[in-house]
């Protein structure tokens, strides 16, 4: 197995921006193609070296072979900001052209999966709901799931709560339809073949009503996602638990 960290030239940011990339390898088998890939998404306060500081992804990769990318996006809510850098064209569509230049790898609709926590988690949602087209299925994990809701609730805080928000809005703070979970799904709902969702949060965890309400919809919507909730909070414990389960639900359709 190798573990890449390596910097890229972003278009679509306009910078250099940091990457870090699992590769299994298997001794046994080196013939063995590693045939899938998994971008797994950083959450609001971390960067794209704390899957791999604080989870045992490396054994999950290599135990399931697939290729695990992790990018960096700042706090950025993987969005294409009003004021600044175009985050989610670049995790959706320019960093998989990157991967394929740099790994020789080929995406297909099967083999292109998306995961991530917090605001990774809305991240994953939000891509798989933006390109259907393009994952299989996505993970979420205690993730930001209404951030219209959270939005509205924050515009007359005093600090506010995300002071990145006029950045990727500008200044009258609407949140766009095309980032909303709850509007994209009401849209991909309707496609014959759709991302499959794995979405887990804590018991005791600050956005468990978020998970709550887009639950319930994707129910209304007869979706056919997986949501599940035990105890835990917003800590890296439970995200920890919730790797081999999505690994698992990629794999299978089952947890």
């Amino acid at each position: 197995m190798a573990q890449i960290s390596t910097s890229v030239r972003s278009a679509s940011l306009g910078f250099v921006t940091h990457l870090q990339v699992i590769i299994p390898f298997n001794p046994e088998k080196p013939e063995a193609p590693v045939d899938k890939v998994l971008y797994l998404l950083h959450g609001l306060s971390d960067d794209c070296t704390a899957w791999c500081r604080q989870t045992r992804v490396y054994h999950y990769a290599v135990k399931h072979n697939y290729m695990v990318v992790m990018p960096e996006v700042q706090r950025s809510f993987y969005s294409d900001m009003a004021h600044g850098s175009k985050y989610l064209t670049y995790v959706t569509k320019e960093l998989p052209q990157i991967i394929e230049k740099l790994f020789n790898f080929r995406h297909t609709k099967g083999n292109t999966f998306v995961a991530g926590l917090s605001m990774g988690g809305y991240g994953a949602a939000k891509c798989a709901l933006t390109r259907p087209d393009f994952y299989a299925a996505c993970g979420s994990f205690s993730g930001a799931m209404d951030m219209r809701a959270r939005t509205e609730a924050s515009k007359d805080m005093v600090p506010p709560p995300f002071p990145e928000l006029k950045a990727i809005l500008g200044e009258s703070l609407v949140y766009p339809d095309n980032a909303d979970l709850f509007f994209l799904a009401d849209r991909v709902a309707k496609l014959e073949e759709k991302p499959r969702m794995f979405i887990t949060c804590g018991d005791a965890d600050f956005l468990l009503d978020d998970n709550r309400r887009f639950d319930a919809h994707l129910k209304a919507l007869d979706y056919g996602h997986t949501y599940m909730e035990w105890p835990g909070e917003h800590v890296w414990p439970f995200w920890e638990e919730c790797l081999p389960l999505a690994f698992d639900f990629f794999e299978n359709n089952v947890v």
